[in-house]
């Protein structure tokens, strides 16, 4: 969010999605999955977004809603900028959009020094969430 906009107080408590049904949005990120993660959260929040703007560069995301040409779903690992005023506002309640990353190696590789330390830095980035291993 811009540093002034109305959510941005919320920024410890999160917000929930279906309170965003009438903002302007910036589809964000790869079209093919974020602009369809964006379709199916809101849907399932009970609103289709208002689309105004398209940007696929994460720095170009920012500068927009920096500006207030709307609102953006964000992931916790794209860089945002420093020097723009914006407010990371987490989403609380139902229904949470979710993504999932699979990782796959060719069976009896995943000790392999390189390997290992790819799947190491993943389950890193993945945190608390949920990780499987097969």
């Amino acid at each position: 969010m811009p540093a002034g906009h109305r959510f941005a107080r919320c920024a410890r408590q999160g917000v929930a999605l279906a309170e965003a049904g009438g903002e302007s949005w910036i589809r964000a990120g790869d079209p093919a999955d974020q602009h369809q993660l964006l379709l199916t959260a809101c849907a399932r929040a009970g609103f289709t977004p208002r689309v105004r703007h398209h940007a696929v560069d994460w720095y170009a995301v920012a500068a927009l809603v920096a500006h207030g040409f709307g609102i953006a779903l964000v992931p916790r690992l794209a860089p945002v900028p420093e020097p723009y005023p914006l407010v990371r506002v987490p989403l609380r309640g139902e229904p949470l959009p979710v993504r999932r990353f699979v990782a796959a190696v060719r069976r009896g590789t995943e000790e392999q020094p390189p390997i290992a330390r790819a799947m190491a830095a993943l389950c890193a980035a993945a945190g608390d969430r949920e990780v499987q291993g097969v």
